[in-house]
């Protein structure tokens, strides 16, 4: 072989049709770590490659009479190395250039390593992106019982515990709603019956507490029984209650106290039987929530001055 053929930079070999190694040059010899040249093909060549090129090389050389770029794994005394082939046939021989394809193959275990640490990163996000959208639903569902919770506790400032009617601060607030109305416009009207319980002290001195709660309890049911939906019923203290009356006017108004009046005194009683004074107000341009409430109060000493169980109008 000559001197330039040998020492070449890249493999070097001639073989026969039987894939027997006839020449090798020394630059092969020191790729694979040998001193002697193999006799054959096989004996240098990794299992799957050998599989690879018993299937491939030799319908191509037969076909074509040459091959290129066959990749093959060669084994060396430490470690196996990946080489390119090329090969062409001349006459009964096949000439073969190899080229050590280190570079490539470090490339393709980067490439293979950056894909799992892709195909890692990639589950880890999906995992934490499910984490994310578990947390976010936690939070929406936290979120909303704190909404439910604030309508709660809103709707608890504004009720009276004992009866379960709206309190003296939810009866400010509609009243001032009802007085904007009004001055927007002079076909709105309301009124206002200012209701106490008759001798109530001698309820909770004769029979106690729990016997006066019951009875305001009962009152209640009743009032809410006589009024229609849109009216409110209020508890603003002790035995006296306030009926808001939107779009009633004050004798329509003295109509209704006066049928409280009558199914309080005449109706069925579970507890003690209880009478009841009322006093009947209506919104008149001008008034404010303090002067309804006075007119109301004043119309309701008016029917306690007369001998209680009436009804008066400011």
């Amino acid at each position: 072989m000559e001197e330039q053929l040998n020492l070449a930079p890249c493999g070097y070999l001639v073989m026969n049709q039987s894939f027997h190694v006839l020449e090798m040059n020394q630059t092969l010899r020191d790729m694979l770590d040998v001193e002697d040249s193999p006799v054959h093909l096989h004996d240098i060549l990794t299992t799957p490659s050998r599989i690879y090129f018993q299937t491939y090389f030799a319908p191509s050389i037969t076909v074509h009479g040459n091959v290129n770029e066959l990749y093959l794994t060669l084994k060396g005394k430490e470690h196996q190395i990946p080489v390119l082939m090329n090969a062409v046939k001349q006459e009964e021989r096949y000439a073969c250039v190899m080229v050590q394809m280190k570079v490539r193959d470090e490339y393709e275990n980067e490439l293979l390593l950056a894909r799992r640490r892709a195909e890692r990163i990639l589950h880890e996000t999906d995992h934490a992106n499910k984490k994310l959208q578990a947390l976010l639903k936690e939070v929406e569902e936290k979120q909303q019982e704190l909404l439910d919770l604030n309508k709660d506790l809103q709707e608890l400032a504004l009720t009276d515990p004992l009866t379960g009617l709206k309190n003296r601060r939810y009866l400010q607030d509609k009243i001032m709603e009802l007085i904007e109305l009004a001055k927007s416009s002079e076909n709105e009207m309301f009124s206002l019956l200012l209701i106490d319980v008759d001798h109530f002290k001698e309820v909770n001195d004769t029979h106690g507490h729990p016997m006066g709660d019951a009875v305001l309890r009962e009152l209640s049911w009743k009032l809410l029984r006589e009024t229609r939906d849109h009216d409110i019923v209020a508890r603003v203290g002790g035995e006296e209650f306030m009926i808001l009356l939107p779009n009633r006017n004050e004798e329509s108004a003295r109509v209704i106290a006066e049928r409280i009046r009558l199914n309080v005194d005449h109706g069925p009683w579970a507890q003690k039987r209880v009478t009841v004074s009322i006093g009947v107000t209506s919104y008149k341009f001008g008034d404010t929530p303090s002067s309804l409430y006075a007119q109301a109060d004043q119309a309701l000493y008016l029917s306690k001055n007369a001998g209680r169980n009436r009804v008066s109008v400011s």
